[in-house]
């Protein structure tokens, strides 16, 4: 019960950020990868089959549990992709990500699932816990999903090391939480199939794990708030600075194109403003120079991904 609770909380959260971001997501494309992060999270959590029945969502691929391959390439491609959000620079798109990554670690998970476990039995949530208890190829499988979405966890904490204190957090509780689920989940298949098996150890993997899932959709609904903030600040920003270059003839996006990111046309322009004033030998007023103080402010602060 516990869990089930767990899993719709995230989803909840979720699904929360994929229909408040969309607007956002279409008109700025850099807000897409933590849109996208949260939609793959979406799907993945839906098919746990707490809301739509899993034998309904399994027996759409066949009823083999090809549901449980697709789970687990679309969790390990979310938490990438929340990495993403908070590290790749300001400019990237989803076009430009390193997606070689997830592909490959898609594709391994792929072909150990089919060569493994060529027979998989009806829809079930826990058959692959059931089958590692005599198949090593099963055991095989879980151990190598589970070692894979720790790394992506791993690494989603050492991402986190960049993000603002109130979002760092719960990037960092969420990837000790993963992390920790996956090599409880290790040891727990390994247990059942080569010793003897532990009602505690079995016990762990889902409050720790989901207890992680949760924490990161909590990081990233704070993130995308603070995001929409600094983006808000940028434009406000650029509002106030427009009517001043005007005011001082200035050009104001010399060679821009026209759909440059706020923060850039913003940069372009205070340094245009500045660059003027020294050429004209005409001092900036005490209030454009406190404006340009703002703006270098909005400007220094850490530019990489949606946490900041």
């Amino acid at each position: 019960m516990v869990t089930v609770l767990l899993i719709d909380a995230a989803l909840v959260g979720l699904l929360l950020v994929v229909f408040l971001r969309a607007r956002v997501a279409g008109r700025h494309p850099r807000a897409r990868i933590a849109w996208l992060a949260a939609l793959v999270g979406s799907i993945a959590l839906l098919t746990q089959g707490t809301v739509i029945p899993l034998e309904m969502l399994d027996g759409l691929l066949g009823g083999t549990n090809i549901l449980k391959l697709v789970q687990n390439v679309l969790t390990m491609t979310a938490l990438w992709l929340g990495i993403q959000a908070g590290t790749a620079p300001v400019t990237a798109r989803l076009r430009t990500l390193r997606w070689w990554f997830p592909a490959s670690l898609g594709i391994l998970f792929a072909v150990v699932f089919f060569l493994a476990m060529p027979e998989r039995g009806p829809s079930s949530f826990l058959f692959l816990e059931e089958a590692a208890v005599t198949s090593t190829g099963a055991w095989a499988y879980g151990v190598l999903h589970m070692a894979g979405i720790a790394l992506v966890g791993a690494l989603l904490f050492r991402s986190a090391r960049g993000s603002l204190p109130g979002t760092r957090v719960f990037f960092r509780v969420g990837a000790v939480g993963i992390v920790l689920g996956c090599l409880s989940e290790i040891l727990d298949l390994t247990l059942a199939r080569f010793f003897q098996p532990s009602a505690v150890v079995s016990a762990l993997f889902d409050p720790l794990f989901y207890l992680g899932v949760v924490s990161f959709v909590i990081g990233i609904f704070v993130a995308t708030r603070t995001s929409t903030r600094i983006r808000r600040r940028g434009e406000a920003l650029l509002a106030r600075l427009e009517p001043v270059a005007t005011e001082r003839g200035v050009d104001p996006f010399p060679g821009l194109p026209a759909d440059a990111a706020a923060d850039t046309r913003l940069h372009a322009l205070r340094v245009a403003v500045e660059d003027d004033a020294i050429a004209t030998s005409s001092p900036l007023t005490p209030a454009q120079r406190a404006l340009l103080d703002d703006v270098d402010t909005h400007l220094t602060r850490r530019i990489t991904g949606a946490r900041s």
